[in-house]
């Protein structure tokens, strides 16, 4: 079966292979609600909560340059994401000022006010 990243591994110079060694995992158990002091709960009940389970891995031998390029561009990606969050927030806020002018004509015609005086000042 032909692997749909292959490409992807291509690119990069990547060699990746199935590892012959998991690695443990902790996993959080999800509980209701405990109440940690409880006198009645033994610590061994608080304490189940959390367990390992064994993930399988791959190993991956490429040139360094290549996972820079990588943690890069991981980089890019994260930013790129915060300014669209960034981005949204303002629209919002944008929109909400929008209907806050809609609803009192007061806060409009002072609002075209102050924007006539800015125009005033970058000229």
């Amino acid at each position: 079966m032909r692997d749909p990243n292959q490409q992807f591994y291509n690119q990069m110079e990547m060699h990746v292979r199935d590892s012959s060694r998991p690695l443990r995992r902790l996993k959080q158990q999800i509980l209701p609600k405990v109440n940690v002091w409880d006198v009645t709960m033994s610590d061994e009940m608080l304490y189940q909560q959390a367990y390992a389970e064994e993930v399988p891995c791959v190993e991956i031998l490429m040139p360094k340059d290549r996972l820079q390029t990588i943690i890069d561009y991981i980089k890019y990606a994260e930013s790129e994401i915060e300014k669209h969050t960034t981005d949204r927030q303002l629209m919002a806020r944008y929109e909400q000022d929008r209907v806050v002018r809609l609803k009192n004509p007061v806060v409009e015609k002072a609002y075209q006010h102050y924007c006539t005086l800015l125009e005033l000042c970058r000229t």
